[in-house]
Parts: structure tokens; C-alpha cells; sequence
């Protein structure tokens, strides 16, 4: 509940996690805080900021005599409640290609174009990092490959991480093999229902790699 009015204000940030100077170690970027109440990293001082931003979400809900309704209302569509619900889930950079796709009725678009972006996104990771230029399935072994990852999930240090990193990686390809590449190649009729899910899958893919490690 309380992620959900913090996320209705637009007071929740997500936040990047940097180890000491002194210390060393991995960046930590676009960091829900609520995820690390409990177990803060680098000793991070989770519970003052949280408090902040519920000190801002308190400032809007006072300013506005009607968030009670707006928060615990429901519209009378419930179907519209649903997936207001769920886009609140979807990646921005998925909403940004998908949203407006899925809207008018073109669900099977809606979904190829969030795999493109997904895509496009690894593909200019690796551009920048390598200068190779891959595509699909096999960009995606290689940008996140166990062995060698351009992009790393998880840390090598462990057979935990390890096999994370290898567990993402499968994950990766096989949303070019199984749902970029039927959608692109057919013309697929999918249901609204087909595409939510899967938008949301992708849109799993596209947070891992905003919470990447980064390595100084």
C-alpha cells in the first residue's frame, strides 16, 4: 500500500547505490528502496530516504482533497482499473512504444514493438562496450553470456551468480526466438490478456538491465 501511493504522488524515485571509495565494488542503478528495507546495501541510509519521500507524498496528499478518492476509487470499468494496475508494472521505455499500440487495438504490434526496444537496447550496450553490432538470439548470448557477460546480472564470484547469469541469459534469447520472431515473421492475432503478459515479461528484462552491475 504504501508503494502504491508513493507511485500514485510520483514521489518514488528510484535511486543508484554506489559502494565506499575506500571499499570498492559494484554501481547499483535504478534501485526500488523499499526493496532493501531490510537489508540496506553498503549500509545506505534506505530508511531516512524512504522517509523523505513519504514526507513529499504526505505534502501532495494534503494539497489535494480528493487523493483518498482517487487512490481507493474504483472507475467504472473494472477492465480499465485492471490495467491501470498493470502498466503502472510496465517499463517506461515499454509503455513509451506499447501503451498507445495496445490502446487502439494492436496487440500483437504492441508486443513486437517492445521487443525491438528491447533489443535496440542490448545492441547499443554492446555497440558501445565492444564495438560489435549483433542482433536477436545471438546478441543476447553474448551480451550476457556467463563466460564473459557485457552485461552482468549477477556476480561471477559465486555458483549462485553464475547460474543467474546464465538462467537471464536463456531468458534474453528466448524472447527473441519464441516472441520476437513469430510476431515479426506472422501475422499473429494475439489477445489483449496474451499481450499484457507478455509485455510484462519484457518489461522484467529491460529492469534487470537497469539494475545491471556496473564495475569502476
Amino acid at each position: 500500500m504504501v508503494q502504491r501511493i508513493l507511485v500514485k504522488t510520483q514521489t518514488l524515485k528510484l535511486i543508484s547505490v554506489a559502494p565506499p571509495a575506500l571499499t570498492g565494488g559494484y554501481v547499483m542503478q535504478n534501485v526500488n528502496p523499499l526493496d532493501y528495507i531490510f537489508d540496506p546495501p553498503y549500509g545506505l541510509d534506505i530508511h531516512g530516504h524512504i522517509c523523505d519521500v513519504i514526507e513529499q507524498a504526505i505534502g501532495v496528499i494534503e494539497a489535494d482533497s480528493e487523493f483518498a478518492n482517487k487512490l481507493e476509487g474504483k472507475p467504472l470499468n473494472d477492465r480499465d482499473d485492471k490495467d491501470c494496475d498493470i502498466w503502472s508494472l510496465v517499463h517506461p521505455s515499454i509503455s513509451e512504444v506499447s501503451k498507445e499500440r495496445m490502446k487502439d487495438g494492436y496487440y500483437a504490434d504492441a508486443v513486437e514493438a517492445a521487443c525491438k526496444a528491447l533489443n535496440t537496447r542490448v545492441r547499443d550496450i554492446m555497440l558501445d562496450q565492444t564495438g560489435e553490432e549483433l542482433d536477436g538470439a545471438g546478441l543476447m548470448r553474448k551480451a550476457f553470456s556467463p563466460g564473459n557477460p557485457i552485461i552482468r546480472i549477477a556476480s561471477p564470484a559465486s555458483k549462485s551468480g553464475h547460474d543467474t547469469q546464465q538462467g537471464f541469459m536463456d531468458i534474453f534469447a528466448g524472447v527473441m526466438t519464441g516472441i520476437r520472431n513469430p510476431k515479426a515473421h506472422d501475422n499473429e492475432t494475439i489477445t489483449k490478456e496474451d499481450a499484457l503478459r507478455k509485455l510484462i515479461m519484457i518489461s522484467l528484462l529491460m529492469y534487470k538491465i537497469d539494475s545491471r552491475i556496473i564495475t569502476e
